[in-house]
């Protein structure tokens, strides 16, 4: 079994709605992101102590230390090695930032596309 699958298994025998299967889902983002993330949080993830509970816990904590006017919210729908909640799940786990690409997404930054060339004035029917 390899290590993602390992780390399926776990998310899919959590029960939704207690926030280790959601929880479950950013580790699963972190590790289809690196190889080596996989390996280190599957070899953790049967001990009690570094269960994706716990996991929700420490990002539970964390959300209460930085609340700002009783409240403290991050989206996290994609790998973002500079998203808080991604931090804070690298770290529980002990799983160093650099083995991901320095090319992975930043907070903030988004794909552009280049626009296609034109030989002229562009007729907004024409995207019809």
């Amino acid at each position: 079994m390899s290590n993602l699958d390992k780390l399926r298994k776990a998310v899919e025998e959590e029960q939704p709605g207690n926030g280790a299967r959601e929880i479950g889902e950013v580790v699963l983002m972190i590790a289809e992101e690196s190889e080596q993330a996989a390996e280190i949080i599957a070899a953790d993830i049967e001990n009690e102590s570094m269960s994706l509970a716990k996991s929700f816990n420490a990002l539970r904590d964390y959300a209460k230390k930085h609340q700002q006017g009783g409240f403290w919210g991050c989206m996290c729908n994609r790998f973002d090695r500079e998203n808080p909640v991604i931090q804070v799940i690298c770290g529980f786990y002990h799983v160093p930032m650099d083995v991901f690409a320095q090319n992975s997404k930043r907070l903030g930054e988004t794909e552009h596309a280049e626009p296609p060339e034109t030989d002229g004035p562009v007729d907004l029917l024409d995207l019809l």
